[in-house]
């Protein structure tokens, strides 16, 4: 039976706590641990390159029973400049450690509520320490991503990833199952992999990923974590856009614009222009926190896995729902403007009529 000789589950909790995290505060001020993230392995480093690195942390770890023992899980936070915090809980996977039993650890794992508390607390707990370097902070209840990274450095035995793939199938193990699944179901969970030598892979999922890796770097792991980010954050503004068109449907459905209510109307006008600026200001932070200089294994990793979290459909949505508030903008304008122009017709009109009755008066 196929063992696990040095390996972890990496469980990732990213919360959205600002407009923005000033990460030069952060370096001007000396936090204890704190690190700016960068890529280590060659060759292929340079093919992706961060336009301003998030900050790591070292967090206090904990004790937490797993594999039917006590283990101290270490606790990994980054903070990315765009104001997304995110919480990595490090646990190891002890050596002689069956498939079959990670399994079942992870399915417990993926039921336990205690996770979420605990991020929680260390994200409320890190932005007391960060302090000005949160800007307007703001911990939004409710709104968490989730995600888990399965690292196996090195095997109980020495084979290559052909041999290792024909006597274990990752696909319950990434989809959280008990039963055997379908042909269909596992060739699709391992549509997404890549290997770059004869003795490491990466299955990319949705909801996860399974790595082999014997250099134990931890890059791969790292770009994972910052797409979802990346994508987390464009899924905020996107509801956002929702919430802001409701609000602004629902005012402009209450009334029609006015001569009486043109100061409302001027107020929302420039609402709608904050929010227009703002949103294209963040989106565009983050769609350039990362960019591709090379088409090599890095660049292709997190190309793949942009497009499987669906990054592309998200910016068409931000770009279209923006053009709807900028075409609601000009026509909210042009009937303000309207009424002005009306207003100011109908002044000049009053004074030729007072003016032509005081002539007939004094006559």
């Amino acid at each position: 039976m196929l063992s696990i000789k040095k390996g972890r589950i990496v469980i990732y909790r990213l919360f959205d706590i600002a407009t923005e995290i000033n990460l030069s505060i952060i370096e001007k001020s000396a936090k204890e641990g704190a690190r700016r993230l960068q890529f280590s392995k060659y060759p292929y480093m340079k093919a992706l390159e961060f336009t301003n690195p998030p900050i790591a942390f070292d967090l206090p770890p904990f004790t937490k029973d797993l594999f039917r023992r006590a283990a101290k899980v270490n606790v990994i936070a980054k903070a990315y400049d765009f104001g997304v915090l995110s919480i990595a809980f490090d646990l190891p996977i002890p050596e002689g450690t069956s498939f079959q039993e990670l399994e079942s650890v992870t399915q417990s794992l993926e039921n336990d509520p205690s996770i979420n508390t605990l991020a929680r607390e260390y994200t409320t707990m890190l932005m007391e320490t960060l302090g000005g370097a949160v800007v307007n902070p703001d911990l939004k209840e409710g709104l968490i991503e989730d995600y888990l990274v399965f690292y196996i450095q090195e095997l109980g035995e020495d084979i290559k990833i052909p041999e290792f793939l024909s006597r274990y199938d990752p696909t319950r193990l990434l989809l959280y199952e008990e039963r055997e699944l379908s042909r269909f179901t596992r060739q699709e969970t391992l549509r997404h992999s890549f290997s770059y030598y004869p003795d490491d892979i990466i299955i990319l999922h949705i909801d996860n990923a399974f790595i082999i890796d014997p250099s134990g770097s931890f890059d791969l792991p790292d770009i994972l974590e910052f797409a979802n980010a990346q994508i987390f954050e464009l899924r905020y503004y996107d509801n956002m856009i929702d919430k802001e068109l409701k609000e602004i449907y629902r005012i402009l459905s209450a009334r029609r614009v006015s001569l009486f209510s043109l100061r409302e109307y001027e107020r929302l006008a420039k609402k709608i222009t904050q929010t227009i600026t703002d949103i294209t200001e963040v989106t565009e932070r983050v769609n350039n926190a990362l960019k591709v200089t090379e088409d090599v294994y890095y660049a292709r990793i997190y190309r793949t896995f942009m497009s499987l979290l669906r990054s592309r459909d998200l910016e068409v949505s931000i770009r279209e729902k923006l053009q709807i508030v900028m075409n609601t903008y000009k026509m909210l304008h042009d009937e303000i403007a309207a009424k002005r122009a009306y207003m100011l017709e109908l002044g000049i009109f009053i004074l030729i009529a007072v003016d032509m009755a005081l002539m007939l008066w004094r006559r």
